[in-house]
């Protein structure tokens, strides 16, 4: 019988490396399997800020990473939505919530009844309907209600992404991981890796190698059939400016994401400081200019020095070449619009676990993994483009060259479908729920032309009656919700302050 693998080396820096790390030893330490963690120089400063979809709140429960801890030790907010503006010349700011898919096998998508009634007169936007959107605009964060109203939401965080990594290296250690030092070279033959020198003059050698470097890809770049796939053409900055600014004086619960002529600029509240960041295209314009004017687009004074970096979005093309296996950005790089960063590591630990190799040796589940990884990654990269493709910044040479780029196929299905029925085909792996997909393209300016013609199978009565119950259900849950003070307990410890 083949050996099974028996030990683990993971390569890679800051959250991404350590959450890996902690993911396999949870699951397989019992079983004998030794994980080594190998760690790259940080690449944090105290400007960066992980925004992150509501997707990581599950793996913070299969690692038994408390919420709590989360919130309190990285000065984290909830993050309900992501609010767009000035992404069309003359519309109203969207938001993109996280409401939850409702159960398979029920009634008809509501954006169904939405676009009939839109068409009839309605004129009530789609996202009056979303429970996630209306908390957003309360600063309300969605938990579990006791109504059986068929409506809820999740929500994402903004983390401290220093204090983050550092609690996910915490966990990792605690749950038996070995850290054993940096790396000095690494030995490759071919399509494999042969072992790793550190720095302390050992070396280790492993039966699996999991890359999180982050774009620097810096196992799987080295192999042999390595090859990194672009995709540039859709998402076009190639260059990230972060920044801090003070404290808000209320905490909203979303993150603000505003497009200017060049890029667009995003704010992501902290409890004890604002994040920016500013994404733009550097042939066009250059950091000074982008750090000058980050403070009057995001309308809040930047304190500090600010952090540059290059931003360059693709997939590679073989995410598992013989012994490695990129994880995170190592293997899709995203663009951070979307708050998919930490998303994308968790996606690709996730497909990872469900194939965990058998045994050590030729790894049959390559192929799987490789087909899995470039589906959700695609996915993720035709959500992120719509926002630069569909944009309406008429009259503004970067966004009129982005909009004139034919887009991928598979968005272009999307974006027909909904202009002609209101409905959006959803692929395997996709991370957005079809409601986050119309509020995304609704904002883009796409109006459904149709809807689907079982809708017509309810009285005009009784169609009335079910779009005013939802829009009555959502703005009544909406404001039983807790705010966001008293969610976080932010009240009861200035009390105590106080009273101290």
């Amino acid at each position: 019988m083949s050996e099974r693998v028996q030990s683990v080396a993971v390569v890679g820096r800051d959250a991404p490396v350590w959450l890996t790390a902690a993911a396999v030893q949870r699951a397989l330490g019992r079983t004998g399997v030794r994980v080594q963690v190998v760690e790259l120089d940080s690449r944090l400063s105290t400007v960066d800020v992980y925004a992150a979809v509501p997707s990581l709140a599950s793996m913070h429960r299969l690692l038994g990473l408390d919420e709590r801890l989360v919130l309190n030790v990285c000065h984290g907010v909830p993050m309900v939505a992501q609010r767009f503006s000035n992404w069309a010349k003359g519309a109203q700011p969207y938001f993109i919530a996280y409401d939850d898919e409702p159960p398979p096998g029920g009634d008809l998508p509501f954006v169904q009844f939405w676009a009939k009634g839109r068409l009839e007169g309605l004129r009530a936007g789609v996202q009056e309907f979303s429970l996630g959107t209306a908390c957003a605009r309360l600063n309300n964060v969605p938990v579990p209600a006791p109504e059986h109203t068929g409506l809820s939401a999740s929500y994402g965080y903004h983390l401290d992404a220093g204090l983050y990594s550092e609690l996910a290296k915490q966990l990792a250690l605690r749950l038996g991981v070995e850290e054993v030092g940096g790396p000095r070279n690494i030995h490759v033959d071919g399509d494999r890796i042969e072992g790793i020198d550190l720095a302390d003059g050992t070396q280790i050698g492993a039966d699996l190698y999991l890359d999180a470097s982050g774009s620097e890809a810096r196992l799987i770049g080295h192999l042999e059939s390595a090859s990194f796939e672009s995709w540039g053409e859709w998402l076009p900055c190639d260059r990230l400016l972060a920044a801090n600014a003070p404290k808000m004086p209320t905490l909203p619960t979303f993150s603000q994401i505003s497009a200017f002529n060049h890029g667009w600029i995003g704010l992501f509240p902290l409890q004890t400081r604002t994040g920016v960041v500013a994404a733009y295209r550097s042939n066009v314009i250059s950091d000074a200019e982008v750090a000058e004017l980050a403070s009057v687009v995001a309308r809040i004074p930047i304190s500090g020095d600010a952090v540059v970096s290059e931003l360059r979005p693709g997939i590679q093309r073989r995410p598992w070449i013989g012994n490695c296996v990129a994880i995170g950005h190592s293997a899709i790089s995203v663009d951070p619009i979307d708050a998919l960063d930490l998303h994308v590591t968790h996606g690709c630990i996730s497909h990872l676990m469900s194939l965990f190799p058998a045994t050590a040796g030729d790894f049959p589940e390559a192929a799987a993994y490789n087909r899995s990884v470039r589906s959700f990654g695609t996915n993720l990269r035709d959500f992120q483009a719509a926002h630069y493709l569909l944009n309406g910044r008429f009259d503004d040479a970067f966004w009129d060259g982005v909009r004139d780029v034919p887009m991928p196929a598979s968005l272009k299905r999307k974006a027909d479908m909904f202009d002609a029925r209101a409905e959006v085909p959803l692929n395997d792996d996709e991370s957005f729920y079809e409601q986050g997909w119309v509020e995304l393209l609704l904002g883009c300016g796409i109006q459904p032309k149709g809807y689907d013609p079982r809708v017509d199978s309810l009285s005009d009565e009784a169609h009335i009656q079910k779009v005013q119950q939802r829009l009555s259900d959502v703005s009544g849950l909406a404001r039983r919700m807790p705010g966001v003070d008293e969610f976080l307990g932010l009240e009861q410890r200035a009390s105590a302050e106080v009273s101290g």
